[in-house]
């Protein structure tokens, strides 16, 4: 396999500790020992934040027993494989090994032949665990090129006013036609010349991901554009339908990068109307005119519900502003939730036009803002009903909207680089990483594009890639399949194929041309 597993050892006795350390490195180098700890409090500790694929736990230790350490561990979700360590008899310990899904044990004095005989049983698991999980991501991903095929000529279906697309939405959950809310949004943006199938599949799903909660929704990706068709799960009013929609698009936005015009149509009833709508899209949305200050345009202006007039929108979104710019959070989070309660008890459509206001300047002073959470908590049944819910989500909005923010992100930027330095080579992804590092997919794609000027994908094949030029000018005999595993991939077809698109030069001409240069 193209990658190592990783070890914790929990043992009080440092020479138990050395032996297994030692045994590892020598004998089983694709072991790495992460932590090593010699009482239970610490062992919890760092179990927590390295999650080793496996760990060895001596039962007799200080500070908690060593089963008291796994039953803790299972209960947090801890899902590596656990070896226990112990001098005793097995069987007064054996119910509670088989309820904590303890894989093996080791009877101290133990020798190096049954170390080595629990080592290659665990490895043998980890590798089965990863190939399954190899096939599951392929038919996973194979499933979702299919689903973005079928999008497709769905969409052209929809663009055509074909009603063949009505037995296909009826099967989805679909209101019947005439009594849709669907919408067209198109995001300008420009596809990276050597964007693959798989980037793109990786986008689509994001853009799924966004929507996919409270919409319906089908998405074509072209050169200069992406085009979606949204229909909401439920009926909703139209001032909250609009403000749902508003949190979406920034979202996308974020997600792709795009500091660019994005149109939004008038909301349609019928397959009729949405072909019409369609047949309206402008070919150049820069002419259009802006709704808001990150470029977001509507045609038909009057179809669009308003709640305030034009002035009164500019003003309060005006205010707000500049208390965000003269960081006066406290004053603007009190100010903002005071006069939303005032809208909610006497005037609805005010209340879900106030929230657009507030989400248009928060992003206006802070584009890095993630704001993919709010549609869950404003779709939500009650919510207008309910102001510790809006109190909790405005707060959390603003509660980082301080002055310390570049800071942070600089150093979340640096924690995600060092991690793509140090494990490019294994299956990283940018879902994992997000995860790991506590954000969502859609703030963790905006922040890197941002810092970085690339996405995720394309800074890990230039990592990859650099990584492949250097193993070839230092081991000049390296098959082409030793070189893809080394550098992360479990297809040499792929990596051959990436290797040429990305340096210019198959394999073997750029070997020749470092052979000529010597």
């Amino acid at each position: 396999m193209n990658r190592y597993y990783t070890v914790g050892i929990v043992e009080d006795e440092v020479i138990e500790r050395q032996a297994l350390r030692m045994i590892m490195e020598e004998k089983r180098p694709v072991l790495q020992v992460v932590f090593e700890a010699e009482d239970g409090n610490s062992a919890l500790k760092m179990a927590r934040q390295y999650q080793p694929d496996i760990l060895i736990v001596d039962i007799q230790i200080p500070g908690c027993t060593g089963l008291e350490l796994c039953q803790e561990l299972r209960q947090e979700g801890y899902s590596g494989l656990i070896i226990i360590s112990t001098s005793y008899s097995l069987f007064r310990y054996a119910y509670l090994a088989i309820k904590l899904n303890v894989l093996d044990y080791l009877l101290k004095p133990t020798g190096e032949t049954q170390i080595l005989s629990v080592l290659d049983r665990c490895i043998l698991i980890l590798e089965k665990n990863e190939q399954r999980k190899e096939k599951e991501q392929r038919l996973e991903e194979h499933m979702i090129r299919t689903r973005y095929e079928a999008n497709r000529r769905l969409l052209q279906q929809m663009m055509d006013g074909n009603e063949q697309v009505f037995p296909r939405l009826k099967e989805m959950g679909f209101p019947e036609n005439g009594q849709w809310q669907a919408c067209w949004i198109v995001q300008a943006w420009s596809m990276a010349e050597k964007m693959d199938t798989k980037e793109v599949v990786e986008i689509y799903s994001s853009i799924c991901q966004i929507f996919k909660q409270e919409f319906f929704v089908f998405v074509k990706l072209d050169a200069d554009k992406i085009l979606l068709f949204v229909q909401p799960k439920e009926k909703r009013d139209k001032f909250l339908l609009y403000t749902m929609l508003r949190c979406a698009i920034w979202s996308l936005k974020q997600l792709t990068g795009q500091k660019q015009f994005c149109y939004v149509s008038p909301i349609s009833n019928s397959l009729e109307q949405m072909k019409t709508s369609g047949s309206q899209i402008p070919e150049n949305l820069s002419l259009l005119p802006m709704i808001s200050r990150d470029f977001i345009c509507y045609t038909q202006m009057e179809q669009r519900p308003r709640a305030f007039s034009r002035d009164r929108y500019i003003f309060h979104m005006q205010k707000m502003i500049r208390f965000l710019k003269d960081n006066r959070i406290r004053y603007l989070e009190n100010m903002f939730f005071s006069e939303l309660q005032d809208y909610a008890q006497s005037e609805p459509q005010k209340f879900w036009e106030y929230l657009h206001i507030f989400f248009d300047a928060v992003v206006t002073v802070s584009d890095s803002r993630d704001l993919s959470f709010v549609m869950e908590k404003i779709s939500s049944e009650g919510f207008i009903e309910d102001s510790k819910q809006q109190q909790e989500m405005i707060h959390q909005i603003l509660i980082d909207c301080r002055t310390d923010e570049e800071e942070s992100t600089d150093t979340s930027m640096d924690q995600i680089l060092k991690i793509m330095r140090e494990e490019y080579t294994s299956d990283l992804s940018q879902a994992e990483i997000a995860q790991r590092m506590g954000m969502t997919q859609t703030y963790f794609s905006r922040m890197f594009k941002n810092k970085t000027g690339k996405n995720f994908v394309s800074l890990l094949t230039e990592f990859r890639m650099n990584h492949a030029k250097e193993l070839i000018a230092k081991e000049h005999d390296i098959t082409i399949s030793e070189l893809a595993e080394k550098c992360g991939y479990t297809s040499k077809t792929y990596f051959c194929a990436l290797f040429r698109k990305t340096v210019g030069l198959t394999v073997n001409e750029y070997r020749r041309r470092l052979e000529n240069e010597r």
